[in-house]
């Protein structure tokens, strides 16, 4: 047997036979987890051309944009081999087709692939779009691609099964301190702030990121209410230390009485926070109760809900905003066509915002959901010119390709 990959998110770990290391197109799992509602996906992919072809466009890239006809016959030679799905609370396929909103999705196309604890996986493929797929493309494709599916499916049903990590879930246990000063300069001690109140709801935030602003005012609301409860809503302006007054009018204008600190580097780099908004929520101690809320959650209630349990003494999982993951991937390169790295890379949906900086290959990845989104250079390395440009990501230009200029 070949190599064994673990997706925690998904809670799989398969094995893949030798057969299939080496194959004529590119095939590939893309995880996306949970979906913060019970079910967790994964998409399984296949591309008719051939890895190395599309190694070289990648370096033979011009000016760090792609010849717009391989751009066609990527897409051209692109199909889903199978989507894998998992759903708890002894729920199936008409559950998950709910959860989906899919009215082309039956549940004659779901096979049970294997089990953990009170989660079904199921395999899913689609005789429709398949026959689509194999009929646009080579015949040595298309068998391949008949092969693939069938092997994936017993590779799944051999698989590995265990509970999946929800992200941020290795945080919860920790005890969250620090000193600090909220936006007025007054002292901030965690210790006395988090004994104030039963639960308390930390909101990790920065000025200039519209998703965040997009919740404050509930935010507001919801804080007001949880004054009655014994709870709390406390921010963590990311940015204050350098735009505390843009903060401190944000807070006035969205009418917020809660309180609001300047950030701890110790903190955030201990949270991992790299996606705003991202919010926890700890006991008098300052003990995290639940993995965080990462993005503004489809059902903004879920905040509320979510202190109300923990009022009650319920295991309140908050988890993700619920979204269906995608990746979207910035590529940086000088005009030579070289790969920049260390550039800090901003990228904004309607939900959640995230910096990251590129690797050496001048690439950062991100996870987003449907629509939109927003990609903008925030810091480029010493020698380059600044890039004030913005990138628009959408469903059909999911990728992004920025060129940066040498200072003369």
């Amino acid at each position: 047997m070949g190599q064994t990959e673990r997706y925690d998110e998904m809670g799989i770990a398969l094995t893949y036979p030798d057969e299939m290391e080496n194959t004529k197109g590119v095939f590939g799992p893309l995880p996306m987890g949970g979906r913060g509602d019970g079910t967790y996906f994964m998409l399984v992919s296949y591309i008719a051309i051939p890895k190395e072809e599309l190694e070289a466009a990648d370096k033979n890239n011009k000016d760090g944009k792609p010849d717009e006809a391989f751009v066609q016959k990527v897409m051209t030679g692109m199909g889903g081999l199978l989507t894998v799905a998992g759903i708890d609370g002894g729920r199936g396929p008409a559950e998950i087709i709910r959860s989906l909103k899919s009215e082309k999705m039956k549940e004659e196309m779901f096979t049970e692939v294997g089990r953990t604890g009170d989660i079904t996986y199921y395999a899913i493929t689609n005789p429709e779009s398949d026959e689509a797929f194999v009929s646009r493309v080579d015949q040595v494709y298309a068998e391949e691609f008949r092969y693939l599916q069938k092997k994936m499916i017993e590779v799944l049903k051999q698989a590995e099964y265990f509970t999946p990590r929800i992200p941020g879930s290795e945080f919860v246990g920790k005890t969250v301190t620090f000193e600090t000063k909220d936006v007025s300069g007054n002292p901030v001690n965690s210790k006395e702030l988090f004994a104030q109140h039963q639960i308390t709801m930390i909101n990790f935030w920065a000025t200039w990121c519209g998703p965040c602003k997009s919740e404050l005012e509930e935010l507001g609301n919801i804080h007001r209410r949880l004054s009655e409860k014994d709870a709390a809503v406390v921010g963590i302006c990311t940015d204050a230390g350098e735009h505390a007054d843009a903060c401190r009018t944000l807070t006035a204008e969205k009418n917020l009485t809660y309180l609001n600190i300047l950030p701890d580097a110790k903190i955030e780099e201990e949270l991992g926070i790299d996606s705003i908004p991202t919010t926890f929520f700890v006991d008098r101690e300052g003990k995290i109760l639940t993995p965080p809320v990462i993005g503004v959650p489809a059902d903004i209630s879920l905040y509320e809900k979510t202190v109300d349990g923990l009022l009650a003494g319920k295991d309140a999982s908050a988890g993700t905003s619920g979204e269906t993951m995608k990746t979207c991937r910035v590529t940086v390169k000088d005009t030579e066509g070289n790969p920049v790295s260390d550039v800090s890379v901003q990228f904004c949906s309607g939900t959640l915002c995230m910096m990251k900086k590129t690797d050496q290959n001048g690439t950062a990845s991100f996870e987003r959901g449907e629509g939109k989104s927003d990609v903008h250079v925030l810091k480029v390395p010493e020698g380059y010119e600044a890039c004030a440009e913005g990138f628009e990501v959408t469903d059909d230009s999911p990728d992004v390709e920025i060129t940066l200029k040498k200072e003369n």
